[in-house]
């Protein structure tokens, strides 16, 4: 990270987690003023059914219902400061998921979800640079997936002959990677932003120019502001279909080969 990036992003990260650490002094003193307030209300009018704190699970009034506030405030300002720093499109498919599941606080399924660090600079820098520095190796990954999600062999496009089972051709068709937009446009699927990233990045890193600029990357933002669902960037000719599915026509397929030298190969022979 250069020194004039690095100057820049602990001025802003300074202003971000004193804004955050003043507001959670706040609510806290606020909290406590609202646990006086009732007593007093309680005790002068003889009665336990006046409420100024939300219930909580068990339906009682609880001053430590300002832990479940807080928890949920520095999850939201994490989520803030990753979009800030547009951490995600370093990552691989499978550290963006597991990212996600953090940052939403989702805690279902069976693996355990680790909760989030506290907020402070240090750790945000400490993951921002951990994340640049494994730069490579995430995108290596990267390749790994991408590849074997540009080859579907389940699923409703995987008997198209579009598709080729043990390589990437000159055209694929995805499924399920794009969904109706706003006045008839289209928009990356929910689910499939992230690989749509993701194959942006190992492009560019195929053709050496290092990681996407823009947070999405350049497809998907063509994506979404095309008027049709049609359009073409450095790398594809595109089309989005009303059923869901994506049309790519890879305009390098010198870099399509690299890929497919880079993580096909003898692996192919145990998936």
């Amino acid at each position: 990270m250069h020194t004039g990036t690095q100057v820049a992003l602990r001025e802003t990260l300074t202003a971000m987690i004193g804004t955050y650490k003043q507001a959670v002094a706040d609510i806290e003193q606020a909290y406590a003023m609202l646990h006086n307030a009732k007593s007093r209300l309680q005790s002068s009018y003889s009665t336990q059914y006046i409420d100024v704190i939300r219930r909580n699970n068990h339906g009682q009034t609880d001053p430590k219902e300002v832990d479940t506030t807080l928890k949920e405030i520095q999850r939201q300002c994490w989520n803030g400061i990753v979009n800030r720093l547009e951490l995600k499109k370093m990552l691989s498919i499978k550290r963006r998921e597991a990212l996600d599941k953090q940052l939403s606080g989702d805690s279902r399924g069976y693996e355990e979800v680790p909760p989030l660090p506290e907020l402070t600079e240090e750790n945000v820098i400490s993951m921002f640079q951990d994340a640049a520095a494994r730069a490579p190796e995430y995108a290596k990954e990267a390749a790994f997936e991408v590849f074997d999600w540009l080859r579907p062999h389940s699923g409703r496009t995987a008997d198209l002959k579009t598709n080729e089972k043990w390589r990437i051709g000159k055209k694929v068709i995805i499924g399920y990677a794009v969904e109706a937009g706003y006045r008839g446009a289209f928009r990356p699927g929910y689910n499939y932003e992230k690989n749509l990233t993701a194959l942006d990045n190992v492009m560019q890193m195929l053709d050496g120019k290092g990681g996407i600029k823009s947070y999405r990357g350049p497809l998907c933002d063509a994506i979404t502001e095309s008027a049709d669902g049609t359009g073409a960037t450095e790398y594809y000719r595109f089309k989005c279909c009303k059923n869901r599915n994506l049309h790519l026509e890879f305009l390098r397929p010198d870099l399509i080969q690299k890929l497919n030298k880079m993580a096909g190969g003898n692996r192919l022979g145990n998936l």
